[in-house]
């Protein structure tokens, strides 16, 4: 039985205080965006519904209970209860449209809008594209104005190719008046979203860090539209116990209520968010127009990201809410201030005239010195005479010290140290010559083997060669492995240039784990290493 849910009424400006949700000071993308600054705008309306067509919702959760919509569907179970079992879904939901000033938690970006809860993914995080496809046609007889499709990324979707039976839904959709947003996937590569196929006004969203620079783990590519906060993004999770938060190895868990994920699927709805504020904001506009809006109102981050910019791989920049909806473009002056530290504005009295320099008069010439004036010459005379004398006792100093520092003996060989024999440095080069860039190790066909040693996994050792080798349970890693459900179709990522070998996690929804240590960012591997990867132990020799 679904539970009763009503909705609150939706406010139309914000308070100027920061929220009253007591964890908003750790929701660093909200400032990012310019949220505060929207929210004087709009925040949102109960006449504009976002779809989450995902892992579902947790349909009682207390920041969320008042933003959803009772009228959602399982396309797993076929029935009407789309609770959340895997958590995903929970977590795009809270970054859409948490509850704003309810003393809980967090807040969404558009707190005023709608939930429309669409189960298309099981509890382990799969779905088929006939589900996929059946929630969006769904969503779209429902007038969802926005479809969010965090898919393809954390989750894995059944088929790697193009789906005709997904891109025939989003055109329908889009039809129908709804405006598509995708996440552009975690795979560290300029892969397209299976999901997308070749339409080109779906609005693709690759993931950026706190510097707008695009996170290691996200897609990018000519099909991107725009960029979107996508690292450590703390949302809503289920209260109960799901897939991610009970059924996977204790280290990898997720926390119930609230916790931090990061993808190219918690950018995404930063970007439907935003777009559930512009329907608000201006009811006559279709989904082209609130496209365009998010594509041109954005924040210019090509400095960061010289390279992709180029290429035009990260789309038109990041979105601003603020000056989407007509504010300025939040400025490092202009960042709201987490809860309870107000920033002090400097004040004054009342109609209090602007205080200015007294000035020094000055005597007319031929008038009679006074007594004052007499008194100030002597001090002024006494002033100078004092500074001219340090400043003589200063480039004394100076020279002393620099004349003793000419004459000082130069340092000798550190002690033990002969430097090597038969390599004298080289001649100095001849004006205008360029020395060549230093040229890199060659890779041997084979630098290293990848071996499990325990899990759910096949024993068996994978040999490492070229310049990386990606591990996962798709078809295309080096390091093949099934039989591991907690395993990400790219879960882990082993670079070498040559000198050094490192590993990364991939964007995997369990995280990778090195000696026990879950990895957040690239880090030096080494002979003997275990690896974690799900619940398979591999050895690195």
């Amino acid at each position: 039985m679904l539970l009763a849910i009503v909705l609150a009424p939706a406010l139309t400006q914000a308070s100027p205080d920061a929220p009253n949700d007591p964890r908003f000071g750790e929701q660093w993308a909200l400032t990012q965006v310019g949220a505060q600054c929207a929210w004087a705008t709009t925040l949102g309306s109960p006449d504009v519904t976002v779809a989450v067509v995902d892992s579902g919702v947790d349909l009682g959760h207390p920041d969320l209970v008042d933003r959803l919509r009772t009228d959602g569907r399982d396309f797993v179970d076929g029935d009407a209860d789309p609770s959340d079992e895997n958590g995903h879904g929970t977590n795009v939901a809270g970054i859409i449209a948490a509850t704003l000033d309810n003393n809980e938690g967090i807040v969404g970006l558009a707190p005023g809008i709608r939930i429309l809860p669409v189960r298309v993914m099981n509890a382990k995080g799969a779905g088929s594209d006939r589900s996929i496809a059946r929630g969006v046609r769904f969503a779209a007889d429902k007038g969802a104005q926005v479809i969010n499709l965090s898919l393809g990324a954390t989750l894995t979707i059944d088929a790697d190719t193009v789906s005709e039976q997904v891109t025939s839904a989003i055109r329908y959709a889009q039809s129908k008046g709804s405006l598509v947003v995708v996440a552009a996937g975690n795979d560290f590569l300029p892969l397209e979203n299976a999901i997308v196929g070749d339409n080109p006004d779906v609005v693709v969203v690759a993931a950026t860090d706190d510097n707008d620079i695009k996170a290691d783990f996200s897609n990018s590519g000519p099909w991107v539209s725009v960029t979107a906060p996508g690292i450590h993004i703390l949302s809503t999770m289920p209260t109960y116990d799901v897939y991610l938060t009970s059924q996977v190895p204790r280290s990898e868990r997720f926390e119930r209520g609230y916790d931090f994920m990061s993808g190219t699927s918690q950018a995404t709805p930063f970007v439907s968010a935003l777009a559930a504020l512009l329907f608000a904001a201006h009811p006559d506009w279709d989904w082209r127009q609130v496209e365009a809006a998010l594509k041109q109102q954005v924040v210019d981050i090509s400095q960061q990201n010289a390279t992709l910019a180029e290429k035009g791989y990260l789309g038109s920049g990041r979105i601003d809410a603020c000056k989407a909806l007509g504010g300025a473009q939040v400025a490092p002056a202009d960042t709201p201030t987490p809860a309870g530290a107000a920033r002090p504005t400097p004040t004054r009295a009342a109609g209090a005239a602007t205080p200015r320099p007294t000035p020094i008069a000055i005597d007319a010439p031929g008038a009679a010195p006074t007594a004052a004036a007499s008194t100030l010459a002597r001090d002024l005379l006494l002033i100078v005479g004092v500074l001219a004398c340090g400043a003589v006792l200063l480039i004394g100093l100076l020279l002393f010290a620099l004349l003793r520092l000419l004459r000082r003996p130069k340092a000798a060989p550190a002690p033990g140290y002969t430097p090597p024999a038969g390599q004298p440095w080289p001649p100095a080069p001849a004006p205008g010559y360029t020395p060549p860039p230093p040229a890199q190790a060659p890779l041997p066909a084979q630098w290293g083997t990848l071996s499990v040693i325990a899990g759910p996994t096949q024993p068996r050792a994978y040999a490492l060669g070229g310049s990386g080798a990606l591990i996962g349970r798709g078809e295309d890693c080096a390091v093949l492995l099934t039989g591991d459900a907690a395993i990400s179709r790219r879960h882990a990522l082993i670079r070498t240039d040559g000198y050094t070998i490192t590993i990364e996690d991939a964007g995997s929804t369990h995280g990778t784990y090195l000696g026990g240590q879950r990895l957040t960012a690239p880090a030096v591997l080494r002979r003997g290493d275990i690896v974690q990867v799900g619940q398979t132990l591999l050895r690195f020799e």
